[in-house]
């Protein structure tokens, strides 16, 4: 990437702090200008604060079409998650997890995935019309709580609907429960399905070897990752990674349907910082 994309190096941050030594006075939005609007938030959250939730400029890039700081950061966050491409996102990992979906499935396509998905997965087939396959997690009864998909039912599934388009699968569930993700990747682009991760609990999977098997790794053709739950940064900033054999392009528009235009450089940045 060159001298000047390398890990310890925080795009984002880095433009934020050069505009506030330029300072600008700002006749955009947001109405706080920078706290100076509203003194009862800035004494709340602090003028450090404040003075970056800014508006898109040349300066900060924009996410809607990152071109500069925000596109190399995005470089910098997949080359550390051994993705293709890495994009920021502002809704959460529910904007992640929906498009996910979105890319890979349309009206009466078939996805599999296990019963206990997280809700935005369900959501997202009720925007795009798609028809979820379920996998019935077996349940351990001595803790109770719900387990993963045994690669013989993810199997099964398929066989019984062979023109599904894609497999969904938590890596890990919500209660910490891994697949065998790599055997779900070979036996799904086996037959011409892209696989698609929900990790949410799972940002460090990616710094550890002691650890599960990140979805990158196996191979999985998308995941979102939810940097805020595990990876240090604010609530609702998350990112969507994507492996070589996906269009970036069309990924970005499907985010575009349903992310907003108003990006937090407050959640941008902490995204750029965490990685």
């Amino acid at each position: 990437m060159g001298g000047y994309l390398t890990q310890d190096r925080a795009p984002i941050l880095e433009a934020l702090e050069r505009m506030k030594r330029a300072r600008l006075v700002p006749f955009d939005v947001p109405g706080h200008k920078r706290g100076r609007g509203n003194p009862e938030l800035r004494d709340f959250l602090g003028e450090k604060c404040l003075d970056v939730d800014v508006n898109s400029m040349k300066m900060l890039d924009n996410l809607c079409h990152p071109v500069s700081v925000i596109r190399d950061a995005e470089k910098l966050a997949a080359e550390a998650f051994g993705a293709a491409h890495a994009f920021f996102m502002v809704g959460g990992t529910t904007s992640a997890v929906q498009a996910l979906v979105l890319t890979a499935v349309g009206r009466g396509d078939k996805i599999i995935m296990p019963r206990n998905v997280h809700r935005s997965a369900i959501n997202a087939l009720i925007l795009c019309g798609a028809v979820p396959v379920y996998v019935n997690p077996q349940m351990d009864h001595t803790l109770g709580i719900s387990l993963g998909m045994r690669v013989e039912e993810v199997k099964d599934a398929i066989r019984r609907h062979p023109d599904a388009k894609a497999v969904l699968a938590n890596n890990p569930t919500y209660y910490g429960i891994c697949s065998n993700l790599r055997e779900i990747v070979r036996l799904a682009h086996e037959h011409g399905m892209m696989v698609l991760a929900d990790e949410a609990h799972s940002t460090h999977f990616y710094f550890n070897d002691k650890l599960p098997e990140s979805a990158m790794a196996a191979g999985a053709d998308m995941a979102s990752i939810s940097m805020h739950k595990s990876g240090g940064s604010l609530t609702q900033s998350s990112m969507l990674l994507c492996g070589p054999n996906v269009n970036a392009g069309y990924v970005h528009q499907v985010i575009n349907i349903t992310q907003t235009t108003s990006g937090s450089y407050l959640l941008l940045s902490s995204l750029d910082i965490s990685r």
